[in-house]
């Protein structure tokens, strides 16, 4: 049994049993505490991390792409490759790919590519998220409005066929019966309201019917207003919905990610929305996701023709420093938003916290939020190494 001891770390987002420890140890790839008997037979290889930070690693539940490639344009196991190659890079341990509102040959092959990736990268990649095509044309954002539809019983048996490799679906109730709702659910597919033009009272409605989570609240849906709260307000007033935000301060206003994060609490987490562009080292002017030409806008980020924004071109270490930078949250905090919420909102039950039993996917970084270790799956790695 192989077993890495880690000395002198100042560790974060922890159980209480790791609270004002500085040395722990990773054993058959599990957080473990640590004890002189694991030292016993001589096998144990030692790590001083001389004061570095020690978190879980970062789990991005809203990805399109990233350095060069779009999971939308090209939905291949290649695709993943690359994409975990630079995520890793990052800090991100755990992502969950895009399927945006699309041809069905499209869905089926993202479906299949995540499923190949799942099987060789288990701790990786919990399934795809469908973002679509059941969802309001009304908040559509830049998804193509011709593959925009209601929900079928062939797109039913579809899902459950699929349901494995589905880590969530993005839905709006009013496009999605009441009875496939509660038909999915309790299949075990994972439901997530957003692209919505719902009112509060089906907001209300859904969270009942058991879906627990929104996509990047404050955006695609109507604000909430006087007399309509909408999914905001219906958000707000649940005790056990997660919502995601983009953390990149265009999408949301700090104001307003100040306000769901004293809302919600940890219900709160962060999610990057990138695109292609991310990473790159030369941004182009143009390029196209999911069949749509985005243009790289200086000043709002990243839009189409119409406006409608389209993603974004940051990663979750680039949010987690929004949120300590413009929206008053402690390194804790933001770190908790980017770990250990959307680990709890995707039920990843032994992710995103530093605590005896959990996978060891961790990383390691200075004062300056820079990575200068990644732990996977129990596996420590320099940047260095991972280059």
């Amino acid at each position: 049994m192989a077993v890495t001891v880690i000395r002198n770390a100042t560790l974060h987002v922890t159980s209480e049993e790791f609270v004002d420890v500085s040395a722990f140890a990773i054993s058959d790839r599990k957080i473990v505490p640590f004890s002189p008997s694991l030292l016993e037979d001589g096998t144990a290889e030692e790590i001083d991390f001389q004061g570095l930070h020690v978190a879980p690693g970062l789990i991005d539940l809203l990805i399109n792409g990233c350095n060069g490639v779009s999971f939308a344009q090209t939905p291949t196991v290649e695709t993943l490759e690359h994409m975990r190659r630079y995520l890793t890079l990052k800090g991100v341990t755990t992502f969950v790919p895009t399927i945006i509102s699309g041809p069905r040959e499209n869905l089926s092959n993202a479906i299949s590519a995540v499923s190949d990736f799942m099987n060789k990268h288990p701790t990786v990649c919990p399934g795809v998220h469908l973002e679509g095509p059941f969802i309001s044309t009304n908040f559509k954002g830049f998804h193509p409005s011709g593959y925009i539809r209601p929900f079928s019983e062939a797109d039913m048996e579809f899902i459950k066929e699929a349901r494995e490799n589905i880590a969530y679906m993005t839905i709006a109730p009013e496009v999605v019966k009441p009875k496939n709702i509660v038909d999915l659910i309790s299949c075990k597919v994972r439901l997530s309201l957003g692209h919505t033009a719902c009112s509060y009272f089906e907001a209300v409605q859904s969270f009942k019917a058991g879906i627990t989570n929104v996509t990047h609240l404050f955006n695609g849906m109507a604000p909430a207003i006087g007399r309509e709260p909408g999914v905001v307000g219906a958000t707000f007033h649940s005790d056990r919905v997660f919502a995601s935000v983009i953390a990149d301060g265009r999408h949301v206003h700090p104001a307003l990610v100040k306000l769901a994060k004293k809302i919600l609490g940890n219900r709160m987490y962060i999610v990057s929305d990138s695109q292609s562009v991310t990473g790159m080292s030369k941004t182009p002017q143009t390029f196209v996701a999911g069949g749509t030409e985005i243009f790289v806008d200086q000043k709002r980020g990243l839009i189409d023709s119409k406006g409608s924004y389209a993603g974004t071109s940051i990663n979750m270490l680039d949010g987690i420093k929004f949120l300590i930078n413009q929206c008053d949250f402690s390194l804790d905090e933001a770190l908790i938003a980017a770990s250990y919420a959307p680990a709890k909102a995707l039920g990843l039950d032994d992710f995103g916290c530093i605590e005896t039993g959990n996978i060891a996917d961790l990383i390691v970084f200075d004062d300056d939020l820079k990575i200068q270790y990644v732990i996977q799956n129990g596996f420590v790695k320099s940047i260095a190494e991972l280059m």
